[in-house]
């Protein structure tokens, strides 16, 4: 373990040199620790869940080795439907076991020299293709079939003419350290896929927080923190407020809010012990560089003889980028999207000694030669 001494630039640098083909960076953004894996002692690879197992008996064998992998949305989706996940660019699901990890304590991001290095995003469906997709979810809504359908759709973004000639780990490199720089996320990540590719996240959303012993009668205590609700920051600061006030006051919003957390109150219920499950009254105010979020903390103590599949099985994909009831939406928005959506919705992992944490990947992409893809 490190004394917190390096900061993430140094890594970046390295990074950037081609030295840390393998590295892993779990960036917990101003007053919030990250943490940084390099040059892992083992690497699993698979499609399927039941991988889960392998890892955590690992784990559980020993607890001081530090694990950080990805799992898809689409691992998670095809486990809810019964079948094969869609295929994407990435494997399906990657867990790294490190001997040691830099793991770095809190502090403000400095500001990163540079112009932003990617050009504008670009969807890769037409508008009215999009449109109709959505007009396609109200029809399903309005059938009764779901209360609320959260789809996407791929974006692309190209390097700058600036920047193409640089090596593609010295872009990546300028492309983080922009990012943290400008918007830092209290779940970003940098994750080296291979030599040709890597994940980047800027997302602020938890699935799911597990600390052993620090339930109710030193249970296991989960958490998770469901977002819903949002609207964008503004630099006056009347009408920052304003925005905060309406955010606050927005029944379409609350509803939607309340909403996702019965859906995680009933997806950590599956595993949890009687009456231990608990959420707020009234949700939290978030605010981040660019938007406020409505955000609530659902909690619960484990009933002994979790499992990290059974967790999985449990919560994943998180209900706030699916929608209610999960199954039913997941499998409309399998129809209507109609592509895998890879690591995007996924999961971000890490497991310590004890216990573990889980990102929802949201505001999250691949980077590889061409760019940026969402």
């Amino acid at each position: 373990m490190s004394t917190g001494r390096e900061s993430i630039a140094q890594h970046l640098a390295s990074f950037a040199g081609g030295e840390l083909p393998e590295l892993c960076v779990l960036d917990g953004g101003p007053g919030a620790r990250s943490v940084i894996g390099a040059r892992p002692l083992r690497e699993l690879r698979g499609d399927s869940l039941a991988l889960l197992d392998e890892i955590e008996a690992l784990w559980r064998r020993e607890p001081e080795r530090r694990w950080i992998g990805w799992l898809s949305y689409d691992l998670g989706a095809g486990e809810l439907l019964a079948r094969p996940p869609r295929r994407s660019a990435l494997p399906q699901l990657v867990a790294r076991q490190f001997e040691q990890v830099d793991e770095l304590a809190p502090r403000r991001a400095s500001a990163t020299p540079g112009d932003w290095p990617l050009a504008a995003l670009e969807p890769t469906i037409a508008p009215a293709a999009y449109r109709e997709r959505v007009r396609a979810a109200q029809r399903y809504i309005h059938a009764g079939d779901s209360y609320q359908i959260n789809l996407s759709q791929r974006l692309r973004a190209p390097w700058s003419a600036e920047l193409r000639a640089q090596p593609l780990a010295a872009r990546i490199a300028a492309l983080y350290g922009q990012l943290r720089a400008r918007t830092p996320a209290s779940m970003g990540a940098l994750i080296a896929v291979d030599s040709e590719r890597a994940i980047v996240s800027n997302s602020p959303e938890t699935l799911l927080e597990l600390r052993m012993g620090e339930g109710r009668d030193g249970g296991d205590l989960a958490r998770s923190w469901p977002i819903k609700g949002t609207r964008p920051r503004h630099a006056d600061p009347r009408a920052d407020a304003e925005a905060i006030a309406e955010l606050r006051a927005s029944v379409k919003d609350r509803a939607e809010h309340v909403m996702i957390v019965d859906l995680v109150r009933n997806d950590l219920g599956r595993l949890a012990r009687a009456g231990s499950v608990s959420a707020p009254r009234q949700p939290s105010l978030v605010s981040l560089p660019t938007v406020h979020h409505l955000v609530s903390e659902v909690a619960c103590t484990l009933a002994p003889g979790w499992t990290l599949r059974g967790l999985f099985r449990a919560l994943f994909p998180g209900g706030s980028i699916t929608g209610a009831p999960k199954r039913r939406t997941v499998a409309i928005i399998d129809e209507l999207e109609g592509e895998a959506r890879g690591i995007y919705c996924g999961a971000l992992l890490l497991l310590e000694p004890r216990g573990l944490r889980v990102s929802i990947p949201i505001r999250t992409g691949v980077l590889d030669d061409a760019g940026l893809e969402l």
